[in-house]
C-alpha cells in the first residue's frame, strides 16, 4: 500500500484543487486573526477565539476536495489500472482514504500556521495550558479525518464525480445545518433570568424566573448531548464556540471534549468497514 500512497501524494502535488485550498486556508487563517483576535489587559493577543475557526468549514471542505481528487482518480481510469495491475480493492481504498486525509489534515495545519505568524507577529498568546491547546487540536484534526472517512466512503462508492460533489456538499451542509441546530438548542438556558419590568407610568415590576418553552430535557436532551459529541459538525461548532474573543472558556455543560477522539475513531472506522465492504462488490468497467 506504501506505493499506492506515495504515487498519490505525488498526483495529489500535481493537483490545483489542493493548492488553492492550501493557500486559501493559510490566507482564512490570517484574515482570522485581524478578524477575531483581541487583546487582554497585558496588551497581548488571545489566540482561542480564532485558534480553531477552521474546524466548522471542514465538513465542506472534505466534501469538494475528496470528491473532486477521487472523482479523478475514476475518470482517469487510474482506480481501473490499479486492480489491472493486481492491487486489491482494499489497499486502493485504504491509500485514497489515507491521501485525503494527509490532504485534509494540511488543511487545517495551514490555516494554524498563519494563526501562529500573524498572531505572534502582534503578541499572540495563549490563555489555557499548551497541553490543552494541543488536545483540541487532535480533536480537530480527528474530526476533520472522519469527515474525510465520510466523503471518502461516498467517492469510492459512486464513480460520477459530478453528482458525488453534489451529494456530498448536500450532506456537508446537512451534517453542518444539524450540528450547529443541536448545539443551539442545547445552549437554550432552562428557565429565563429574572428582570424588572418599566410601564409606561415609569413604575418599575420585578417578573420571576420564567421557564423557557425551547429547553428540551429527559431523554431527548441525553440523545442531543450525545449527538452533538459524536457528530463530527457538532464536535467543530463546540470547539469554535468553546472560546470567546477575549479567550475565556464559554463551553457548554454538555460538552465532553475527553470523548471526541472516541466517537471520532469509531465514526473513522465504521465508515470505512462500510466502505470497503460496499466498494469490493462495486463493478468497475
Amino acid at each position: 500500500m506504501s506505493k499506492l500512497i506515495v504515487s498519490a501524494v505525488i498526483r495529489l502535488t500535481k493537483r490545483i484543487i489542493f493548492w488553492i485550498f492550501l493557500i486559501g486556508m493559510f490566507a482564512y487563517g490570517a484574515f482570522m486573526v485581524f478578524a477575531v483576535g483581541s487583546q487582554n489587559i497585558e496588551g497581548n493577543m488571545l489566540l482561542e477565539g480564532c485558534f480553531w475557526g477552521f474546524a466548522p468549514i471542514m465538513g465542506m471542505i472534505s466534501a469538494i476536495f475528496v470528491s473532486l481528487f477521487i472523482g479523478a482518480e475514476y475518470s482517469d481510469g487510474t482506480i481501473r489500472n490499479k486492480l489491472i495491475v493486481g492491487h486489491k480493492r482494499t489497499t486502493i481504498y485504504m491509500s485514497n482514504l489515507v491521501v485525503c486525509s494527509i490532504a485534509n489534515v494540511l488543511f487545517c495545519l495551514a490555516y494554524i500556521v498563519a494563526v501562529m505568524v500573524f498572531g505572534n507577529m502582534q503578541n499572540g498568546t495563549f490563555a489555557i495550558g499548551y497541553g490543552r491547546v494541543i488536545f483540541l487540536t487532535i480533536c480537530s484534526l480527528l474530526a476533520t479525518i472522519s469527515f474525510t472517512s465520510i466523503m471518502t466512503l461516498l467517492a469510492m462508492t459512486n464513480k460520477n464525480k459530478s453528482v458525488n460533489v453534489v451529494i456530498s456538499m448536500l450532506l456537508a451542509l446537512a451534517l453542518l445545518a444539524s450540528g450547529a441546530t443541536i448545539y443551539q438548542s442545547l445552549c437554550e438556558p432552562e428557565q429565563y433570568d429574572q428582570y424588572i419590568s418599566v410601564d409606561s407610568n415609569g413604575v418599575p415590576t420585578e417578573v420571576d424566573r420564567l421557564p423557557n418553552p425551547q429547553y428540551i430535557d429527559g431523554t431527548q436532551r441525553q440523545v442531543y448531548e450525545i449527538l452533538s459529541n459524536c457528530l463530527p459538525s457538532g464536535q467543530s461548532i463546540q470547539l469554535a464556540d468553546m472560546f470567546n474573543s477575549t479567550g475565556e472558556n464559554t463551553s457548554q455543560d454538555f460538552s465532553r471534549p475527553t470523548e471526541w477522539p472516541f466517537y471520532s475513531v469509531g465514526i473513522i472506522f465504521f465508515t470505512t468497514v462500510v466502505g470497503m465492504a460496499i466498494f469490493k462488490k462495486k463493478e468497475i468497467k
